[in-house]
């Protein structure tokens, strides 16, 4: 039975499936315009994304890596080249986190010592014929590796933790998907890499969607990696555009990826894969309005905290850290209750003593921010405006570091953040000044969002600048 069957029994496990579906097509559909150009002019003049490809543990001819960058090499927008040598050794059983956190550590000291974007790692196994009387069946067992730990799903969907298997010398079919966990899994947050990546990711995503709702003949951990990694492609697209339907989608296959590899993932995969789920939730409660979606996202982290050791994979446990945040501060915006803060600040502290402003610069600034969105969401609630005056000085600090040419998506979602604060100080001091600031700041960030093709981002903060001038409309009349 193809995986479109398996799509169909598993209906009932949408999300708000009690109560009927998670987003009926009239509730409030998003008809976002296609801004992307053809791909030829949008990487014109842009920095390929650098890929490195190790030899695979386990292949002692080289042909595995060598098919690998046969089938993506002349592909638009990349750059690919060999690591000498394979990144483990044949014995190191990489499915155990101990071994699995020494791989990353040093790949990491790879891409940073060959300035590449992307390492493509792994190892090639055998194991038991598919069919009676076959051949032994191998399969290539491959990891994505970026420099940056991925912490918002439209930056990076897949982990440096999780896995891809594919038939040893996969056909063309099977290239897209590698092709899209490779685009999904470099943490890109610069502006000519978002719009690099997004003119890149539309024809990649359909291809791939081919492969992957089709009739699959290969090991359960083939079937059930390639569903998630199908899941990681529809919730990067589905966070860049704010496609509901997408972001529908990608719960249903990720949630049937689960069923499907119960017995093929480890503890570590199943966590991130929950994280996944969560992510696309908040995602679909923030734009279909359904807050009862909140509960289940924070349940999703906390169970995904519980699986992922902080003493293993310190960055991984701090971006869940980041998110667990995220979604208690929405829970509290969305019931107007201050005590899920507590625990908010709390889980983006945990996070900071990991990612410092010296080691992590940026992820400490996305915290920040995080960390100003919450006094201004508890300025609102308590009604305190000082901490409206706490949360610009913070948003204020980071931009002063992260400038619009460094890091265009910090200084972006600074900048609503700032602009959120001044609405509420503004709104709660009647002041058309202030407003008038926060009108200004929400333009600002619109403006950015819409050159790194984040169209969610856009229609968030242009939804906020209309409600700043209905409040200055009235104070005119």
């Amino acid at each position: 039975m193809g995986f479109v069957g398996l799509l169909e029994r598993l209906r009932r496990l949408r999300p708000g499936a009690a109560a009927g579906p998670v987003m009926d097509a009239a509730d409030r559909p998003l008809e976002l315009a296609d801004t992307l150009q053809d791909p030829v002019d949008v990487l014109y003049g842009v920095e390929p994304l650098r890929i490195m490809i190790a030899p695979l543990a386990g292949d002692s001819t080289g042909r595995a890596a060598q098919h690998i960058h046969d089938r993506l090499a002349g592909r638009l927008g990349v750059s690919i080249r060999f690591a000498d040598r394979p990144l483990t050794a044949p014995a190191a059983d990489n499915m155990q986190s101990v071994f699995l956190s020494m791989a990353l550590d040093l790949g990491r000291r790879w891409l940073k010592r060959e300035n590449a974007d992307l390492l493509i790692w792994g190892e090639a196994i055998t194991g038991a014929a598919l069919q009676k009387d076959g051949p032994p069946h191998v399969s290539w067992r491959l990891r994505f590796m970026s420099l940056g730990t991925p912490v918002q799903p439209h930056g990076a969907s897949v982990s440096a933790l999780e896995r891809l298997e594919v038939p040893a010398h996969f056909d063309d079919a099977a290239s897209d998907l590698v092709f899209g966990a490779a685009l999904a899994a470099v943490n890109v947050e610069s502006s000519e890499g978002l719009r690099a990546r997004a003119a890149l990711f539309r024809p990649m995503l359909k291809a791939a969607a081919h492969y992957a709702e089709g009739d699959m003949l290969g090991t359960v951990a083939e079937c059930a990696t390639a569903q998630a990694c199908y899941g990681a492609l529809l919730l990067l697209d589905g966070a860049r555009t704010g496609d509901l339907k997408m972001l529908e989608r990608a719960v249903v296959v990720y949630q049937g990826a689960l069923i499907l590899g119960m017995d093929a993932f480890t503890d570590h995969e199943r966590a991130l894969i929950g994280g996944h789920i969560a992510d696309a939730l908040i995602l679909i409660s923030d734009i279909a309005g359904r807050p009862k979606l909140l509960a289940r996202c924070i349940a999703y982290y906390r169970t995904a905290l519980s699986m992922v050791r902080k003493d293993v994979f310190a960055e991984e446990f701090a971006a869940l850290k980041v998110r667990l945040g995220l979604g208690l501060h929405a829970l509290a915006a969305a019931n107007n209750e201050a005590a899920p803060l507590k625990e908010a600040a709390e889980a983006f502290s945990a996070a900071t003593a990991i990612w410092t402003i010296t080691e992590a610069p940026q992820r400490w600034a996305d915290i920040q921010n995080s960390l100003g969105g919450l006094l201004v969401t508890m300025g609102r609630l308590t009604r305190e405006p000082g901490l409206f005056d706490r949360a610009v000085a913070v948003f204020v600090k980071i931009i002063e570091v992260q400038t619009r040419t460094k890091a265009p998506l910090v200084w972006a979602t600074t900048l609503a953040n700032i602009g959120a604060a001044l609405k509420e100080k503004g709104a709660a001091a009647q002041n058309v000044e202030i407003l008038e600031r926060a009108a200004d700041a929400f333009d600002k960030a619109a403006q950015v969002f819409h050159e790194l093709h984040l169209e969610n981002n856009a229609q968030i903060v242009e939804s906020q600048r209309a409600q700043v001038l209905k409040l200055l409309a009235a104070k005119a009349v």
